[in-house]
């Protein structure tokens, strides 16, 4: 029997745990931004020391997997890490290249902006840096940080990245964690940090209490790129998603049910669990595993009554979605991609030496998610 065959009535049936990881509040107030996950131990129940100093009621081991009974206060204190808060704040917006997102074929952000982009003007006011906005979606207000690089005029299409946090996070709390304000500041693209209601996505068969208060996840994110698109000028062909943790649980609902609008993703800690996950196009996923994580299990399994799929399973699952052919690539040590794929798509697993929030533990390897995803990213655009 396979590995899919056997999660999938489990996950259907009566393990839509309420007390599980990622799906109540695995997502750790971490100190450093993860540093300290390259040291690979394990997180105990409640009594772990930090490499970095403690962060909102949590706590983190050296191995960068947190206790699972944390719900953040909101912040991320930085003691040295490569991804401290510090980078979360609005003059973060400085730096890269600037104009590299206007030019018309020069460089990475230039191409971007430049090839397929949607046509017509754009009529937006968005500017430079971050910036707190709101949006009414089915019955309730939800909100979200948006960050525009210092290069972005208005005048030229540029692409979109939704980043979502884990659960019992914050949008605050994953742009101190992620990198992906400085990689926008450098290739010219724009991000957006939503915020889950009750501090936990809807991902179809997780999370709780958002499953089953059936909050419209799906469409707050829809309608999220939307908005921006009225609001800013986006290059509708290239919109694209990661997450951490629940939020990488989110990323792989998205690449399962919204391909029409997201091109690729890139789930970090997270597991797809979207039964069935049926995209109605190829979409292209570069997935990030801890192999030292115990919240998200790299060989999958149910450490807290919640049966989390195997890095791997998820890999072949959208190397058969995506009707991918021949031999794996490796890539940065630790990546391995399946590139021959329908309409253009591939798939990729990195394998990080790492625990659950393994940001830094990637970049010390030389796998940098943002590096490596918008590596990936910036070669995928919707037809």
């Amino acid at each position: 029997m396979s590995f899919r065959s056997v999660l999938t009535p489990l996950l259907a049936g009566s393990l839509l745990a309420v007390g599980a990881v990622g799906c109540s509040s695995e997502t750790p107030s971490e100190a450093s931004g993860g540093t300290a996950a390259t040291a690979g131990a394990a997180t105990s129940a409640g009594t772990a020391t930090s490499a970095g100093g403690v962060a909102g009621g949590g706590v983190m081991t050296a191995g960068g997997t947190m206790n699972n009974d944390v719900t953040p206060s909101g912040g991320v204190t930085a003691a040295g890490g490569t991804n401290a808060a510090g980078s979360a704040t609005a003059g973060s917006a400085t730096g890269g290249t600037a104009g590299s997102a206007t030019a018309g074929a020069g460089g990475a952000a230039g191409s971007l902006a430049g090839a397929g982009a949607d046509p017509g003007p754009c009529t937006g006011s968005l500017k430079p840096g971050n910036t707190n906005a709101t949006l009414q979606h089915a019955g309730a207000m939800r909100d979200y940080i948006i960050h525009i690089p210092a290069s972005y005029t208005g005048k030229t299409r540029v692409p979109l990245l939704i980043d979502m946090h884990g659960s019992g996070g914050n949008p605050t709390q994953q742009i101190g964690y992620s990198g992906w304000n400085r990689k926008a500041d450098a290739e010219g693209f724009i991000v957006i940090y939503p915020n889950a209601l009750n501090a936990r996505w809807n991902a179809g068969t997780c999370c709780s209490p958002s499953m089953e208060q059936n909050v419209d996840d799906l469409g707050f994110l829809r309608a999220v790129v939307e908005k921006t698109t009225t609001d800013g000028c986006i290059d509708r062909k290239r919109v694209y998603a990661s997450g951490l943790s629940g939020g990488g649980l989110m990323a792989y609902r998205l690449a399962c049910l919204a391909p029409d609008m997201f091109v690729a993703v890139a789930p970090v800690s997270g597991a797809d669990v979207t039964i069935p996950c049926t995209p109605a196009a190829p979409v292209s996923v570069v997935a990030f595993r801890g192999l030292m994580d115990t919240t998200v299990p790299y060989e999958g399994g149910m450490p807290l009554r919640w049966y989390w799929p195997a890095a791997q399973a998820d890999y072949e699952q959208f190397i058969q979605l995506d009707q991918c052919s021949g031999a794996d690539s490796t890539s940065h040590t630790v990546c391995k991609t399946r590139s021959q794929c329908s309409g253009g798509a591939d798939v990729t697993l990195c394998s990080i030496h790492g625990g659950h929030v393994l940001y830094d533990a990637a970049a010390a390897e030389g796998a940098g998610v943002p590096d490596v995803a918008w590596e990936i990213f910036k070669r995928h655009a919707l037809p």
